[in-house]
């Protein structure tokens, strides 16, 4: 069974489409190398980030994450357990959001404007919710 993380922070400083495209360039390889799957959400320095994998490799990559300077306010969501990749295909998909977007996840994840979130339930409503908004608003 894979192992899921779902987390929100801030990038230490608003990130240009040049970096952008080198944290994706080296997340993709990265996480092919560890069997890790995922999509990462940026907008005006805000990130929601989904990692699915090994347990050990993604608790691993989350320790890594919250230690990295580029990162602060690092924040999980849910962790645990799940029955079947939701990205299974993307070695780390990425979308940059617009702020219609981000109005639309915060109706749809209402807790993201409390400061400590509610405790995920087994249902996985958090990954579903990521999930359908990034398959609604993805484009290629």
């Amino acid at each position: 069974m894979d192992y899921c993380i779902v987390y929100v922070s801030s990038s230490s400083g608003l990130l240009t489409d040049d970096e952008l495209a080198r944290l994706l360039t080296l997340s993709q390889r990265n996480n092919r190398a560890q069997g890790i799957t995922g999509v990462l959400l940026y907008l005006n320095g805000c990130i929601i980030q989904v990692l699915e994998g090994p347990q050990e490799r993604v608790k691993a990559l989350y320790a890594v994450i919250t230690r990295d300077p580029q990162h602060s306010q690092v924040t999980k969501l849910f962790s645990g357990p799940i029955a079947h990749r939701s990205f299974a295909d993307w070695s780390m998909g990425y979308k940059t959001m617009s702020v219609r977007e981000l109005d639309h996840l915060r109706t749809a994840l209402p807790f993201t404007d409390r400061v400590a979130p509610a405790k995920a339930t087994t249902s996985n409503v958090i990954l579903a919710l990521v999930k359908v908004f990034y398959d609604n608003n993805h484009r290629s």
